[in-house]
């Protein structure tokens, strides 16, 4: 599996690599209007010769062709795996409109759910036509000698412009997000005033831990302890800073990323709720609660190491205060950054607001220390 998970890393490279280069030639509005003028030409033999030079035609049948071939492997290999890529790009759909004013230009062709998610524009790419097809109608498009032949098959081609125009929408977005950032940055510096947390974290909670967020920081405690996840972090950022290193096992450094996110989730709501942690009595035979069985596991080896002594003492008041709602999106926007660099070798946070580096690295570990106290204070104080 792991193997997989580094292909289809190389492949997400490959593609943004590949994206990079397609818009440094011509942003999103030429390659359209290259897009219409090249259809005129094929159907109505309409000549715009300022676009429509041979050498032209034959440089961008090349790159889409590369574009096309990149973007089914993309699909191939991750057909079955956890797609690292969507992760960094999607947004939800309440962000749209605000994302709208952070970009030049915006897509037209592409329904909501596609700008939210672009590679739901490759599925359906290539669900009308096979790669072979459109390599093919490139090629033939590309030599004007075969334009004659384009009539027969009038219907195929208009979708096939219309395709490719969507494909081209599709990936200036994958830019703007993954490469140039705008989409990013806006994100991080917007003045967010809405209550739904679905803003900052699309990995909602269950219904259970919604009702009862002390039973999910029970539950991400129980997969590893203060100390492994300190140790996680801590590999987490090395690797992000490092533009020549990538994670090595990204399947570990996905669920970690999940874990956190969602336990941004019940620290909001713990803080926001002021909820006081009542643990279940009876844990087991040898341990009264949760907080008991964790020391016990941990056989009592840890230290508040980033907590200053009064949120020591009060790590409810902690949550109150600094798991608000505008402070979480700008850790999940960290997160998110964090995550893109640690999984690609050309990519890191170095360049990034120091507040999404060093500061969020001690953020993330006041959190860790303020959730596990509140769930093993009980047992503590026993």
């Amino acid at each position: 599996m792991e193997t997989i998970a580094k292909q289809t890393l190389v492949n997400e490279e490959t593609l943004l690599l590949l994206i990079e280069d397609f818009f440094d030639c011509r942003k999103l509005p030429q390659h359209l209007l290259f897009l219409d003028y090249w259809m005129e030409k094929v159907l109505v033999n309409r000549k715009h010769k300022k676009y429509l030079k041979a050498s032209d035609l034959s440089f961008f049948s090349d790159k889409f062709s590369k574009l096309l071939t990149v973007c089914n492997e993309l699909l191939s290999d991750s057909s079955e795996e956890i797609s690292y890529l969507e992760e960094c790009i999607k947004i939800p759909e309440n962000l749209i409109s605000t994302e709208q004013n952070s970009i030049s230009f915006y897509p037209t062709y592409l329904r909501k759910k596609e700008i939210c998610n672009p590679i739901l524009v490759f599925h359906s790419v290539f669900k009308k036509f096979p790669l072979d097809y459109y390599t093919y109608i490139l090629q033939n498009l590309a030599d004007e000698s075969q334009s004659a032949h384009a009539k027969e098959n009038v219907k195929h081609l208009i979708l096939t412009f219309k395709n490719l125009k969507r494909l081209v929408e599709a990936c200036w977005l994958i830019h703007e997000r993954s490469i140039s950032k705008n989409s990013n940055r806006l994100a991080s510096s917007t003045n967010v005033t809405a209550t739904d947390f679905s803003l900052s974290c699309p990995l909602l909670l269950t219904d259970e831990y919604l009702t009862n967020p002390y039973l999910f920081v029970e539950s991400f405690f129980s997969f590893a302890d203060i100390n492994e996840y300190r140790q996680d972090i801590t590999q987490w950022i090395k690797t992000a800073i490092n533009e020549y290193q990538r994670y090595e096992n990204p399947s570990d450094l996905l669920f970690i990323h999940n874990q956190l996110s969602q336990l941004l989730h019940a620290g909001y709501l713990i803080g926001a709720s002021q909820l006081v942690y009542k643990p279940i009595l009876n844990y087991s035979k040898q341990h009264d609660t949760f907080g008991h069985w964790l020391l016990a596991r941990m056989e009592d080896q840890y230290s508040i190491q980033a907590l200053s002594p009064h949120y020591a003492q009060n790590p409810l008041q902690y949550c109150i205060e600094n798991l608000t709602f505008n402070h979480i999106v700008k850790l999940r926007v960290g997160l998110k950054e964090w995550l893109e660099a640690a999984l690609s070798k050309s990519t890191s946070i170095t360049s990034l607001d120091h507040s999404y580096i060093f500061d969020q690295f001690e953020e993330l570990q006041r959190m860790l220390e303020a959730l596990f106290l509140l769930i093993v204070q009980p047992a503590l104080v026993d």
